[in-house]
């Protein structure tokens, strides 16, 4: 559809020879003061710092496929659904037609706003009178049409219109300016690397300047948005993920840039003891007698707790304990799954009771909400970003992630440095909304509860560490449970009990009486006797008859009969 003349209305383009760009007055009076335009697109705004200043000039830019174009458009139907006029003008990127084909394709595209709301127009036929032309057309058409947002996609393919390489600076300055005296927010797309110092005398004139960034990290790509200028706001800081499926372009925004803001905002002074003591806060409990009271009560609430075991220890079984212990006292619960999938956790479950509370749970009037990723090329701002909305949606109380190696395997494959902070993040996210928290970790069988986790970022911010692991006593696999660390709160320091998994009861933790005798005599025995770092052809050797299950040290043969 091309432009239409603009009949006596005729306004010319602010930048003359006495004010272009570099001067003072080239960004329109105080973009401080003016009010933020929502996006549209699914958590840009909250990247952007609240939205796009009205009367802006936005240059969206980034390599081929990065996206430029679908979020110019998804932006331009956003604001149509608001009320507000957009016009898009199409340069020798593609003719209008062929760009329209393309955005049916999309969920945001609205075919009952074009022509009223949304118009496309193409500038290929006012190229060849050159960009002060071309310029004084967009501006006249989008002043007769009452614009509210006008796009310019394509700003590359009239670069080369003008041999001046001044032409093309002088374009962006005098639209932006001109169009932002009338109200009109301005959004232009180019395809450069948004780094590129040839691309940095044209960021000059824009106010808010969105990078896409599009890259091949061995044999994946990733796509990232970034906030590289921003007048009049406060953007997140640094790379943000987003996707583009369907439903156009959403963001992710990063995790730690989200925590890292609200500590700023909030941490500004130390707040006073309070005059009065506070009210116990009831305990978040496995529903394990035995365990809870060895842990006064169960967990402190809004804590973080890192659940350590071995493969085929037990703790899965021992999380989905503690989810459904929560759902049935009515908290809400989220329960993050990497491995098994929601019918495997059933069909695992089903010998046992609490396989029938799991199926109630999961259903529309139960309290349990199960997220589940497959293990493999995990984004952390998608898995981040989806928990969170997640536990705001259901007001969640308990948090399960089953387990947080993947997590952290997904963030290692992002940025290798940037775990210990992601998980600071996520952490700190969690205290925020006074989550009690349950980590799954699968750790190598120790033959001491002496366990090094120095390099778990997981383990040495959480609060409290819980053991699992499978020892060999007179030729049978016994699975113990012990509590490594716990803070703000008393518990049994020496707790350490023995467990069954029995159908159809589940979890059963022992009391000391009920365990097989001798059992944690020689347990205690073959930790003093290990746990003191000597030789292993020392005086004090290994008690006979005791070991790990899956140890395949050197340790002694014996029979049932040698045994204690």
């Amino acid at each position: 559809m091309p432009a239409e003349p603009c009949g006596d209305v005729r306004l010319t383009m602010a930048g003359s020879k006495e004010q272009r760009p570099g001067d003072k007055q080239a960004t329109p009076a105080s973009l401080l003061g003016l009010p933020l335009d929502p996006t549209g697109v699914p958590n840009l705004d909250e990247v952007l710092g609240g939205g796009l200043p009205r009367g802006s000039l936005t240059i969206i830019v980034g390599p081929p496929g990065s996206g430029k174009t679908t979020l110019a458009n998804q932006m331009a139907f956003a604001a149509a659904r608001t009320g507000r006029k957009a016009m898009v003008f199409t340069a020798l990127s593609e003719p209008t037609s062929k760009l329209i084909a393309h955005l049916r394709t999309f969920s945001f595209y609205d075919a009952e706003v074009i022509g009223e709301y949304v118009q496309f127009l193409s500038l290929q036929q006012f190229l060849t009178e050159g960009l002060e032309a071309t310029g004084e057309e967009m501006i006249n058409t989008a002043h007769k049409a009452g614009a509210g947002l006008v796009v310019l996609d394509g700003f590359r393919g009239i670069r080369g219109v003008d041999v001046d390489q001044q032409a093309a600076r002088r374009f962006l300055f005098d639209v932006g300016t001109t169009l932002s005296t009338l109200g009109t927010t301005t959004i232009i797309t180019s395809e450069a690397d948004a780094r590129d110092p040839s691309f940095f005398p044209e960021a000059t004139t824009a106010d808010v300047i969105i990078g896409l960034h599009y890259d091949l990290r061995g044999v994946r790509q990733w796509r990232n948005v970034e906030i590289i200028k921003m007048r009049g706001a406060a953007p997140l800081q640094g790379l943000h993920g987003f996707g583009l499926d369907h439903n156009g372009v959403v963001v992710f925004p990063r995790l730690e840039a989200r925590i890292a803001q609200d500590v700023s905002n909030t941490a500004t002074q130390i707040a006073q003891f309070p005059q009065t003591p506070a009210m116990p806060v009831p305990r978040a409990p496995f529903g394990l007698p035995e365990f809870d009271a060895a842990l006064d009560g169960g967990l402190t609430r809004g804590t973080s707790t890192l659940l350590a075991g071995s493969l085929g220890s037990g703790k899965t079984f021992l999380a989905l304990h503690f989810a459904l212990t929560g759902a049935r006292a009515g908290e809400p619960t989220v329960y993050v799954g990497f491995r098994e999938s929601v019918g495997q956790l059933l069909e695992k479950t089903a010998p046992f009771a609490l396989g029938a509370e799991l199926r109630t749970a999961l259903g529309p009037a139960g309290n349990l909400t199960l997220l589940r990723w497959a293990p493999v090329e995990l984004d952390p701002n998608i898995v981040a970003d989806r928990i969170l909305a997640t536990l705001d949606a259901t007001k969640a109380r308990r948090l399960v992630v089953d387990s947080i190696a993947e997590m952290e395997r997904g963030v290692y494959d992002y940025s290798p440095n940037r775990v210990h902070n992601y998980m600071a993040a996520l952490l700190e996210a969690l205290r925020q909304r006074n989550v009690t928290a349950l980590f799954i970790k699968e750790v190598r069988q120790q033959a001491t509860l002496e366990i090094d986790f120095s390099d778990a970022p997981i383990s040495v911010l959480a609060e409290n560490v819980i053991y699992l692991r499978q020892v060999d006593y007179r030729g049978h696999l016994h699975r113990l449970i012990s509590v490594l660390k716990t803070r703000f709160s008393a518990h049994d320091s020496s707790t350490l009990r023995e467990f069954t998994i029995i159908p159809p009861q589940g979890i059963h933790v022992m009391s000391l009486l009920e365990s097989e005798t001798g059992l944690m005599t020689a347990l205690a025995q073959s930790e003093l006797g290990t746990g003191l770092n000597l030789p292993r052809r020392n005086t004090r050797p290994r008690q006979r008859g005791m070991k790990n299950a899956g140890d395949t040290g050197d340790a002694d043969e014996t029979t049932a009969e040698d045994a204690p």
